[in-house]
């Protein structure tokens, strides 16, 4: 109820300025203040500023009606959406402050045009990020809550903005990825592709003569302890390349469900595993 008010008055304050602009309320005798460059500024700004935030609003509010989701549920449309909302308001807030020395519209845009050329220039990489930002949101490469992998960073996506993709890394970590280098990277999206299947790559040395058998109990000692997580008889382990000095080994296991921080701590402990038999030996 308390948000159908507020909207509701929004509304109010847009016609009311829009009015107050057009010279609807000249026959009111405003104060002569309401008529110098700074206060039409001012208004001008406040209309776009309304209108544009009414717009952003009601948009978020019919595509989380369409999804069945709440006022508080965002996804990648949600801040794409929000992401134009800055980027404009930023814009918007620039003219304004131009305006207020009262400059025609056409010289400011002129103005406007020449200082963006050479801001793009000065802050091509910034651009870049904002351009390559703004293509993300509204991609289906990634989403909020993704599991991905972003060149050589792993982890959870918790944010995406105007100039970086925002990662929770499996160590507890928050790294912060320039939208440009994602959107130029490698993306591997773990929670789209729901990769359960998982592979552990190691190698031992041929001189140690550790047989396969051994190898096999050692393993699955180590994926008994995930009994409930782990498809029953998915296991696999195989020779894969035999050298000089070493053999190489792929293990093969499959989750019940995708888990990429289940599935690391698995492989770590199958390679710990590993390595004290090597070590006995």
């Amino acid at each position: 109820m308390l948000k159908l008010v507020r909207f509701l008055v929004k509304i109010a304050c847009l016609i009311y300025l829009i009015f107050l602009k057009e010279g609807f309320l000249d026959n009111q005798k405003l104060p002569p203040i309401f008529y110098t460059p700074i206060a039409i500024s001012i208004i001008h700004f406040l209309i776009f500023f309304l209108a544009l935030n009414l717009i952003i609003r009601f948009t978020q509010m019919i595509y989380r009606k369409r999804k069945r989701k709440g006022d508080k549920y965002s996804d990648n449309v949600i801040i794409g959406l929000q992401n134009i909302y800055y980027l404009l308001m930023v814009m918007a807030i620039t003219v304004t402050i131009i305006g207020f020395f009262g400059i025609e519209f056409s010289k400011l845009l002129t103005a406007l045009s020449i200082v963006a050329a050479a801001i793009a220039i000065i802050s091509k990489e910034f651009v870049s990020d904002i351009i390559a930002g703004m293509s993300i949101t509204f991609s289906k490469e990634l989403s909020i809550g993704d599991y991905v992998k972003v060149g050589e960073y792993k982890g959870r996506v918790i944010d995406i903005n105007l100039h970086k993709i925002v990662l929770h890394h499996d160590d507890d970590d928050i790294i912060y990825i320039p939208n440009s280098k994602a959107y130029n990277d490698d993306i591997i999206n773990y929670t789209q592709k729901e990769i359960r299947k998982f592979n552990v790559d190691f190698a031992i040395n041929s001189e140690l003569n550790i047989p396969l058998s051994a190898l096999q109990v050692t393993i699955h000692r180590v994926l008994l302890r995930y009994n409930d997580s782990i498809v029953l008889d998915s296991e696999k382990l195989k020779v894969i390349n035999i050298l000089k000095d070493e053999i190489r080994y792929k293990l093969q296991f499959k989750l019940n469900q995708m888990n990429p921080v289940l599935a690391e701590q698995i492989k770590s402990e199958i390679r710990e595993a590993i390595s004290l038999l090597v070590i006995k030996d």
